[in-house]
């Protein structure tokens, strides 16, 4: 089994004022992180698995805390 990667992307979509930080797997957003209601209330989007296109978000839950606390450091700490 080969090594999922996640990666985190700055974006910005236009139903919001300030820029989001994407969690990528493979390349397919699996998290979005919104700051709207400040770096201290970060609000997060979920998004799911596209077997139709042999897309899985499945990955160690340690990789997803580790990645999760680095986009939040990411945002407070630009």
């Amino acid at each position: 089994m080969t090594q999922k990667k996640l990666e985190l992307f700055f974006s910005s979509p236009m139903e919001y004022e300030e820029l989001t930080l994407e969690v990528q797997l493979d390349r397919e957003r699996v998290i979005e992180i919104n700051q709207e209601k400040g770096t201290d209330d970060l609000e997060v989007e979920l998004f799911g698995t596209d077997k139709e296109h042999g897309f899985i978000a499945k990955m160690p839950l340690d990789d997803l805390i580790k990645i999760l606390i680095e986009a939040k450091e990411t945002l407070q700490n630009k």
